[in-house]
């Protein structure tokens, strides 16, 4: 890691500028702590050496834009600012402190800013990189290849990296660009070889952090699901607005990035073959397409993505974040112009419908499928005595979940090949046995024992 981000990330003093959303800022700094805390989030904690604001309570203080820092090691920008507040004490033996909370970081921030009356905060390019999604992106950074000797034994190994043709797409005013990444860094005994996928997101003129994070955390959303798995970006390089030529980019940090759920980091990395790859998706004009899917439909999204970026959760409350999101895409695929899809019912079954024999195939019958997840929303729903085999629930969610996600995708341009692919690769098999066997022999207990 950037020797500056594991300073700000393991802890160190500094001085810390909160800057306004106009970039204004006192020029008498704020002295005090930076660390990352059990919130996985940066702790910002100042000292109140001003006996004026020392009257005034620290959660009535304005939230700052961004908070701009020097401290030992380096400099850096802290933004996405979450929450501002601190302890006020007049008199006695304690001291009045600041504190704030934050989610992202770019170090290296050019300090000669610091002498004007306002500061530009804004960035022009952020790039993450995502080690372990080389086949899920169709690009080879690095290759190896070995000599041997006439034993069989080794004789050499040559390490090529490239840089590969970056794939390109439109996001309206921003562009973004999925390529390659490598690092060397040489060491006598032991030199190490960083080439992991890029992906990135560039703004002709420089904008909040924000725009581009959230361009960001939704591509990593679709690696989720595609690998199936939290897949946490390592690091990351970052072009600052106030810099047009740095001699050395900076690097970021971001929480919702780089850190998963607890479950992730006690569990392994899935190292498998991706449910489905950018090439099933036309590669970044689908990805793009995804990203602008989410305005259009984000409670399908959420019951899509969010389970791998939360965590362990009910099978109740997956089902159920399953349906809603149904009932909403659809409700919101009516107000565009009412297809004809959208009347059957239930309306799990014109989903079924509507990504046709990909699921069909998978779960034998998609009618009777419908009628028992439709029937388990609604039992959960109204029902307080509804209790089922957490099997069959899990079975049904798990199916449920797969088909939102099919439609999802399909919508983003995969064609039927790619998605009788995507429902047959990895939990697919087990899951088909499973949906098929609970399809033909239903259990009293997964009905509702009222019809809505």
């Amino acid at each position: 890691m950037d020797k500056e981000l594991q300073a700000l990330i393991s802890g160190t003093v500094g001085f810390f500028w909160p800057v306004s959303a106009d970039g204004k800022f006192d020029q008498e700094p704020e002295r005090g702590y930076i660390s990352r805390v059990k919130s996985r989030r940066l702790e910002i904690r100042t000292l109140n050496e001003d006996p004026n604001s020392s009257l005034i309570f620290a959660h009535q203080r304005e939230r700052p834009h961004a908070i701009v820092s020097t401290f030992p090691e380096g400099s850096a920008v802290i933004l996405n600012v979450t929450r501002n507040g601190g302890t006020t004490s007049i008199g006695g033996r304690r001291a009045s402190a600041f504190e704030y909370e934050a989610r992202t970081l770019i170090t290296r921030f050019p300090v000669e800013e610091l002498a004007g009356k306002s500061v530009n905060v804004r960035v022009k390019e952020l790039s993450a990189h995502f080690p372990g999604i080389s086949q899920w992106a169709g690009l080879k950074v690095s290759e190896v290849k070995r000599e041997h000797k006439p034993n069989g034994r080794a004789r050499a190994a040559t390490v090529h990296l490239r840089a590969p043709e970056e794939i390109v797409a439109d996001l309206g005013s921003l562009t973004l660009v999925i390529g390659g990444h490598w690092e060397v860094d040489e060491n006598q005994d032991r030199s190490l070889v960083y080439a992991p996928v890029s992906i990135g997101v560039k703004a002709k003129r420089a904008r909040d952090v924000s725009e581009m994070i959230t361009v960001l955390n939704r591509v990593q959303d679709l690696v989720n699901v595609a690998h199936d798995s939290f897949m946490a970006v390592d690091g990351g390089r970052a072009v600052l607005g106030a810099e047009r030529s740095p001699a050395q980019y900076p690097r970021f940090w971001n929480s919702s990035l780089m850190e998963g759920p607890l479950s992730h980091d006690r569990g392994k990395r899935k190292t498998g073959f991706p449910l489905f790859t950018l090439a099933d998706l036309n590669g970044a004009t689908g990805v793009s397409r995804w990203v602008r899917l989410y305005d259009e439909y984000p409670s399908a999204f959420t019951a899509v993505a969010s389970p791998y970026r939360l965590g362990g959760m009910s099978w109740h409350s997956y089902l159920r974040d399953t349906a809603v999101g149904i009932e909403r895409l659809i409700a919101a695929t009516k107000k565009k112009g009412r297809p004809a899809w959208t009347n059957e019912r239930p309306q799990s079954f014109a989903l079924a419908k509507r990504v046709g024999s990909p699921f069909a195939e998978f779960v034998g019958d998609e009618r009777a499928w419908a009628g028992l997840f439709w029937g388990a929303y609604n039992g959960g729903k109204h029902q307080a005595s509804y209790d089922p085999d957490a099997r069959d629930l899990a079975t049904l969610a798990l199916s449920g979940n797969l088909l939102l996600t099919a439609y999802l995708l399909q919508r983003c341009g995969m064609p039927k090949d790619a998605l009788h692919r995507f429902f047959n690769r990895n939990v697919g098999y087990q899951l088909r046995d499973r949906v098929r066997n609970l399809i033909q022999n239903p259990p009293q207990t997964i009905k509702p024992v009222t019809s809505y």
